[in-house]
């Protein structure tokens, strides 16, 4: 009667409610039944797995993630996968790997760069095809960046678009939209998306609004200037019309200068809930952030393009110019080469020193005897921008408050990696990678309390899937997409850590994947029932 049986198990089915004592049936990829279903046999047939203990959830779904390109080394995700979640959105904070056009080309092939990968597609319907002949774990879907449009029009130019260049952004983002895209991203605190003013982001967000997409921001400035950058977020989306939608990406407090003000930005952004307008976020629930090494520099030099930017970073005097901006300051400019400074800057991986993978630049600097921001200059210019780090720049304290809000998804921000893999476990990733949804479910809601079981599911799967459109996924009801995950709460934890990230989560024991499952005990099966999703 069914391909797979739950049986004995407790039920939290992602939209809020309580735990209730269920079992759940599937038949190819579909739940085919919620209930008692103890009159099966269960002799017969399909998989069939005694859950008493444990709890049956929805997939989980990161509504923020980065596999673009780590998709083509290792289909799986199987550090997702690990972590229960059975959906990816990809494409964010303003970087895709389509289009792609000469004029584009170095800023793509950077990010290429980390994964060893050259381009073999030019449009996003392209690229999608592509990632559809992989063999998936979880299924996979894609923003389209707007830092990558602005691109494949402008190059790194810094400066704003012309009426005709704005013209060809907006139909790139119709042509991506049309291929499949759910939405758009954008990274403004990365070039070329930097030197975009607002009104080219909110007429973008326009083009992909008419087509029901979705506007995920990594907005200019999660630091001293927080608040401007969510009122630049919220405003984009009321000029971009009603059926605008704003994710705002890894919602955080992310310097000193606005620790302790979490409460008055989630507030910020229910103001604009209750004036109407459809605003959410996400969170990655960790103190510390992970990004580019490049974000060090001022906006100036970031628009000269990778080669001519690394030249740069070579002359003695651009590097003085650049010190006295990082003491001085630039009005916008997320500046954290002075909060939190180079001791809460670690790298996490550069090729050309992978021996310093963990440690801060104030700590390498002292060592080198070497002035910190030579060191960050001198590996940007080594690895010709390609250098990760993980800041510190959070309390846990606001983390906590974010976390307890319900309409908040949580997401890893991360690509997927693979322990031992030869270019996916390089370096120190952060544990986010790893062990994003355990933290939730065993540090937040079994430690600590901080949230129900049944708030933090519906946070890990209803509430993303409402923001990528996802009606069948998300919940487990008769009919729905047969997404499970079936964990133990008593046992579920985050292993990874900060020095030894490359670790699977424990008490996550069975993941289904449209009905197929992709992990049981704990243990890849092989299966690899993931699939492409695209805007309908």
């Amino acid at each position: 009667m069914f391909d797979v049986l739950l049986h004995g198990g407790t039920l939290v089915d992602g939209t809020g409610r309580l735990p209730q004592r269920a079992d759940v049936g599937v038949l190819g990829d579909r739940i085919l039944a919620v209930g008692d279903l103890s009159a099966v046999d269960r002799a017969g047939g399909g998989l069939s797995l005694d859950v008493g203990g444990r709890v049956v959830a929805p997939g989980f779904i990161d509504v923020h993630g980065h596999s673009d390109g780590s998709v083509f080394l290792d289909g799986a995700l199987a550090s997702h996968l690990h972590q229960g979640y059975t959906t990816q959105l990809s494409g964010n904070c303003g970087d895709s790997l389509a289009p792609i056009t000469e004029a584009g080309r170095e800023l793509v092939d950077l990010s290429l760069r980390a994964n060893e990968l050259t381009a073999h597609w030019t449009s996003f319907g392209d690229y999608l095809d592509r990632v559809g002949e992989q063999p998936l774990g979880p299924n996979v879907a894609f923003l389209v960046g707007h830092g990558t449009i602005r691109g494949s029009v402008m190059g790194s130019e810094a400066r704003p678009s012309t009426p005709d260049e704005l013209a060809a952004m907006v139909v790139a983002v119709e042509a991506a939209m049309d291929a499949g895209a759910l939405g758009l991203s954008s990274g403004l605190i990365y070039a070329p998306g930097m030197h975009a003013e607002a009104a080219e982001v909110a007429s973008l967000v326009a083009a992909s609004a008419r087509r029901g997409g979705l506007y995920a921001t990594h907005m200019r400035n999660e630091g001293d200037d927080l608040f401007a950058s969510l009122e630049e977020a919220v405003a984009a989306v009321r000029a971009a019309g009603p059926n605008a939608r704003l994710q705002v990406s890894h919602l955080k407090c992310g310097a000193h200068a606005v620790w302790g003000r979490a409460r008055e930005a989630v507030a910020f952004l229910e103001a604009a809930r209750a004036e109407g307008l459809d605003v959410a976020a996400d969170q990655y629930p960790y103190t510390a952030a992970a990004t580019t090494l490049a974000t060090i520099l001022p906006p100036a030099l970031q628009g000269l393009g990778v080669d001519a930017c690394v030249d740069a970073l070579v002359d003695p005097h651009i590097r003085d110019l650049v010190r006295s901006e990082m003491e001085r300051g630039i009005s916008g400019w997320e500046n954290v080469a002075s909060d939190p400074g180079w001791t809460g800057i670690r790298i996490s991986y550069a090729a050309s020193h992978p021996e310093w993978a963990g440690r801060s630049v104030a700590e390498i600097a002292a060592e080198e005897h070497e002035d910190p921001a030579d060191i960050a200059f001198d590996l940007l210019v080594a690895d010709r921008l390609d250098v990760s780090v993980v800041i510190d720049c959070m309390t846990e304290a606001d983390v906590e408050t974010i976390m307890a809000v319900p309409w908040i998804a949580v997401c890893t921000d991360a690509q997927g990696r693979r322990p031992g893999h030869p270019i996916l476990d390089a370096g120190r990733p952060h544990p986010r990678t790893y062990g994003s949804t355990a933290r939730v479910l065993g540090t937040y809601v079994r430690e600590r309390r901080t949230l129900p079981l049944e708030t933090a599911v519906a946070k890990l799967t209803s509430v993303p899937a409402g923001r990528l459109g996802l009606r069948d996924r998300g919940v487990v009801r008769e009919g729905a997409m047969a997404d499970l995950v079936v964990l133990d709460p008593a046992t579920v934890g985050d292993a990874a850590t900060y020095t030894d990230p490359a670790r699977y989560p424990t008490g996550i024991e069975h993941v289904v994947v449209n009905g197929r499952a992709a992990i049981l005990g704990g243990v890849e099966t092989g299966e690899r029932p993931g699939r492409v999703l695209r805007r309908p």
